[in-house]
């Protein structure tokens, strides 16, 4: 798996990354989440630069290539270019040593620079490299925010995800993704989910077709990716599956090893579906909480049921 530098790029805003030189080279790629500092490269151990990675030079790189003579920042910046580095990133609000940005034109190696520190830059970079190298998988579904909480509704095709999910549109609720959804690791034991490439804010609906949720509904009604915090799987009536009556247990489902909430929903004529789903969800909050109805219902019968046992004691 790789990641292509222009994607690193794209993201002017968080990390406040300015190209200035290699825009030829936005292509390559990256090959590993960690980022390494090539001071020890730039000084002819090329032996400790690792191909495909993001090279960040902070003000003791700058300063090294800065004070070199121009017969040994050459070869020195253009060694490190031939190398295979994925591109460089200028900290501190520093200029790039004009070597340097000749050496990445002319071998096509992304050139950025930021006004960041380089500590925070490095930690912008990591994070940010380690959520797109983290494991994905694409889950059949539909993916909703309902008060907050991310509930991924399963079932078999055709049998009213995308219908319920509409339903909870209507009542204010947003849309992740329909039909794919991609799920991903996120540290620290969560997945995420979002929609996948080509059908964000879109929803097929059998019989009217495919909508667009912002247009009908709003720009608010959809959310780039959610956290999946709560896993329901509508199934037909006539499917032979053993519902849970109490709700004394807690089922999970796995997604990418993480153990996540799990109910069955089971579909009856005139039933309202978004209505369970959100007071599921409701539910599955205050179990956050602590606070769990049915074990305290339970709890509460059977002190009755004792008491009227010691009443009737002879």
């Amino acid at each position: 798996m790789g990641i292509q530098v222009r994607e690193l790029a794209a993201l002017r805003g968080s990390l406040k990354l300015k190209l200035v030189a290699g825009a030829g080279g936005l292509a390559r790629v990256i090959e590993a989440p960690r980022v390494q500092k090539p001071a020890l490269a730039l000084a002819g151990y090329l032996d400790q630069l690792h191909p495909g990675r993001v090279q960040v030079l902070g003000n003791a790189e700058v300063g090294y290539v800065d004070g070199l003579s121009p017969e040994d920042a050459q070869p020195a910046v253009v060694a490190v270019c031939k190398a295979a580095v994925a591109c460089f990133v200028v900290t501190n609000g520093n200029t790039p040593p004009d070597v340097l940005r000749r050496a990445c034109a002319r071998f096509r190696v992304p050139l950025f620079t930021t006004e960041q520190r380089t500590a925070t830059a490095i930690r912008g970079i990591a994070r940010w490299l380690e959520e797109r190298f983290a494991p994905e998988t694409l889950v059949h579904g539909v993916l909703v925010d309902v008060l907050g909480m991310g509930v991924l509704l399963l079932g078999k095709s055709g049998v009213g995800k995308s219908e319920a999910a509409l339903a909870l549109l209507n009542r204010g609720h947003r849309l992740v993704a329909d039909d794919v959804v991609r799920i991903r690791e996120a540290p620290p034991g969560t997945v995420k989910g979002r929609c996948a490439e080509g059908l964000r804010d879109h929803l097929e609906i059998r019989g009217l077709g495919v909508l667009n949720v912002a247009d009908l509904f709003g720009t608010l009604a959809t959310l780039d990716e959610a956290p999946v915090d709560l896993v329901i799987e509508l199934v037909e009536q006539h499917e032979d599956v053993e519902l849970e009556r109490l709700g004394l247990e807690d089922k999970t489902a796995t997604l990418l090893g993480v153990e996540i909430p799990y109910l069955q929903v089971q579909l009856r004529g005139g039933r309202d579906v978004a209505t369970i789903i959100e007071v599921a969800t409701r539910n599955q909050i205050l179990k956050r909480r602590g606070i769990r109805g049915a074990r305290r219902f339970v709890a509460n019968l059977d002190r009755g049921l004792r008491r009227a046992g010691q009443r009737g004691a002879p």
